[in-house]
């Protein structure tokens, strides 16, 4: 199991994000107010930004390892710019379009961005003084950062040498701005009637590595010595402010998707519009609000609402090279050693699933068994088919590879790349092409459609008989994310599934899914809803009827007001529902009524928490569905997607008694969602067992399932 540093101290566990700021500013901080919208719903947006509060806590908790935490803080960053590109952009344009209109409607988009401000003001803020405690830890620890300059001159010359190539411009303060990228770093520089901006285009360049001194390694953060040295760049000009500030920009793409013969060609041109679409924020870097900042926003067409400024260094990304340095491994947890089941090492791939079904859990389990079970695909004589869905994947992609090696020695390979993947768009246009010049048939984009399915089917022809071997899974195929990332996986060579797999392929590529019956697949837009829908309506029936009813479903996200209304009516007929949300929750649990026996908890840790899972008792039939979607309507209506079944009576009792059970049991890293919107940590015993769910799930990969039915696999 990953402990702390054997030379740290044993430190608490904190109960809420409140005692983490006490803690920090050594005051009595209180937790912000709740501003939950009345009703039976939570609104979308504010229960995100409550998420991106849980993971800021995993930033506070000193009890984790100092990279650890500083690992947080940049997500939360990360998280934070994304949120602004797509949500804030669309609750901008809807706010516009009924400007002037009166509404007393909580959730309407004027006042949800009003709330939204507020929240992040004060997510910003407590993220500054956490990233000021990190800093302080990392350099009691021999890593220092500088990210102030005041009489610190010694470092003035390796800097300079960083600089030696990075333009600016120079302009009078009655001149437009100069064209500014989206997510680049900038620093503006103002004189009595000019200003300069200087850019930092690589975002790497922004990280300066400096000498060590001593045992000491030394970073420092460019944007900030630019700003606090600024007259040596300007020497003779008067100087009345500099800071560094970034622009966040809409990432709609605004596409045709029914052009379809164009679609490609749209989506590059689009990627390259996004760099300079609307502005949606200004944020600075700056103690105090200034004339440079209101400068700058009244040139960019900000209203004092899409102003930002912080004391806080921008874009935290870049950190992540730290993170990632090879010399600071005792400031990170000890990296995991993803485990190979071993009846796949005895038998090889094929001869292991056609026995029996197989289960992976990664990152606790290795994703290169899903690699070798292509590459074997790829190279094996009796393999005549390969069937991909791919959503996103790593630049240089072993399973990409894999596809074409297929093609190369003879396969016929067919694939499907989502080339709508927001942000992943130019990777995925470049992997359509080359597989396509590789002879892989790659099947032509789905218009507004997204394909998020993940699947990959192999047909092997065994004794003149054609036989199926498919992986199916929640999560993508990324070497990368797959360490990073909780999810579950199944392969099968169940005639079953294969038929349904098969014939979904087949429905992709004649571009005819919705007319394609399932009955062992839930597939989105075919049934997914519909199938959920009934199931949680069986659970009520067999509740009113004098049975047990339980439901259990572990997501990302839980919108679908559908869904959230079947399951009020399953509480109000008295089935326990249980909810392992880890994002976005817009049920409110707990309520007289109306949904007493619904409880939801969020569980943020040190893996990306991204597996879906859906339990359904049955009268103890148990039926368990795995699946790359959400309780989302965009996962019902705008996208393919599919839900597979565990038929596996051991499986199924792993994912229910095991993976379910420690989720819903961990009392280290879970978060109980209260009925007014607010989230707290689950209590721990005041004696007894305390359960940190990640950490045993790798105990148990490591000890080959030691006690559990997994451990008796051939």
């Amino acid at each position: 199991m990953n402990k702390p540093p054997a030379d740290e101290s044993p430190q608490p566990q904190w109960r809420s994000f409140s005692e983490h700021l006490k803690k920090l500013n050594g005051r009595n901080a209180e937790a912000p107010s709740p501003r939950v919208p009345h009703g039976k719903y939570f609104d979308r947006d504010l229960s995100w930004l409550n998420f991106n509060d849980r993971v800021l806590s995993e930033a506070a908790d000193d009890s984790a390892p100092p990279l650890e935490r500083l690992k947080f803080a940049t997500i939360v960053s990360s998280n934070l710019d994304e949120f602004f590109m797509v949500r804030v952009a669309e609750l901008t344009r809807r706010a516009r379009r009924q400007r002037g209109r009166w509404t007393n409607d909580p959730q309407s988009p004027g006042r949800v961005l009003s709330q939204v401000r507020d929240h992040v003001l004060r997510q910003k803020a407590s993220q500054a003084a956490i990233l000021r405690d990190i800093f302080g830890v990392l350099a009691r620890e021999g890593l220092l950062i500088y990210s102030d300059f005041g009489d610190e001159h010694d470092i003035d010359p390796e800097m300079k040498e960083a600089v030696s190539d990075l333009k600016f411009i120079v302009r009078r303060n009655s001149e437009p701005l100069p064209p500014l990228l989206s997510e680049r770093l900038h620093v503006f520089v103002r004189f009595p009637d000019e200003y300069a901006i200087i850019t930092i285009e690589d975002r790497q360049q922004r990280l300066v590595h400096l000498s060590k001194r001593g045992r000491t390694h030394r970073f420092a953060l460019l944007e900030r010595w630019l700003a606090a040295r600024a007259a040596t760049f300007f020497p003779g000009r008067e100087i009345i402010e500099a800071f560094p500030f970034k622009i966040i920009r809409d990432a709609d793409l605004r596409y045709h998707p029914d052009d379809e013969e164009s679609l490609q060609e749209q989506i590059v041109e689009a990627v390259g519009r996004r760099l300079k679409a609307r502005v949606i924020r200004l944020e600075v870097d700056a103690q105090n609000y200034s004339e440079g900042a209101l400068f700058l926003a009244t040139h960019l067409g900000l209203d004092s609402a899409a102003l930002y400024r912080f004391d806080l260094p921008l874009d935290l990304r870049t950190l992540a090279v730290i993170y990632n340095t090879r010399a600071f491994g005792r400031l990170r947890y000890p990296p995991i050693r993803p485990q190979v089941p071993p009846m796949i090492i005895k038998h090889g791939v094929f001869n292991a699933v056609r026995e029996k079904d197989i289960l992976f859990h990664h990152p606790y389990d290795s994703f290169d068994v899903i690699v070798r079970f292509l590459k074997s695909a790829a190279r094996d004589p009796q393999v005549t088919q390969i069937f991909h869905t791919m959503y996103r994947t790593s630049k240089e992609s072993p399973v990409m590879e894999a596809l074409k090696e297929g093609v190369r020695r003879g396969k016929k390979v067919t694939a499907y790349v989502e080339i709508k993947a927001r942000f992943d768009e130019l990777n995925n246009v470049r992997w359509a092409e080359d597989l396509r010049k590789s002879g892989v048939k790659v099947i032509l984009p789905m218009g507004g459609y997204k394909v998020h399915c993940k699947m990959t089917q192999v047909l092997r022809n065994e004794a003149g008989r054609i036989v199926s071997y498919t992986h199916l899974g929640t999560g993508n195929y990324h070497p990368v994310t797959a360490r990073q990332y909780t999810d579950l996986g199944l392969l099968t060579a169940s005639p079953a599934i294969g038929d349904e797999v098969f014939t979904y392929f087949r429905s992709l590529a004649s571009r005819r899914t919705t007319h394609a019956e399932f009955r062992n697949l839930l597939v989105a837009p075919t049934n997914l809803h519909e199938g959920f829908i009934r199931l949680i309506k069986e659970e009520t029936a067999i509740q009113k009827s004098g049975g047990k009813g339980h439901i259990i479903a572990k997501m990302n996200a839980l919108v679908d007001s559908d869904v959230i209304e079947t399951l009020y009516a399953a509480s109000r007929a008295g089935v326990k529902v249980d909810l392992v949300v880890r994002g976005i929750c817009c049920l409110r649990p707990g309520v007289k009524g109306l949904s007493e026996n619904i409880r939801v908890i969020s569980v943020v840790d040190r893996f990306l928490e991204h597996s879906r899972i859906y339990y359904f008792r049955a009268n103890g039939a148990r039926r368990i569905y795995l699946s790359s979607a959400d309780w989302m309507p965009r996962n019902f209506y705008a996208r393919y997607e599919v839900a597979f079944p565990v038929k596996d009576p051991a499986l199924k009792k792993y994912i229910r008694e095991v993976v379910l059970a420690l989720s819903l049991a961990d009392n280290v890293r879970a978060w109980s969602l209260r009925s007014d919107g607010q989230y707290e940590r689950v209590p721990q015993p005041s004696s007894g067992k305390t359960i940190r769910s990640q950490f045993m799930f790798e105990e148990l990969a490591m000890s080959r399932y030691r006690n559990t039915v997994l451990a008796f696999r051939p």
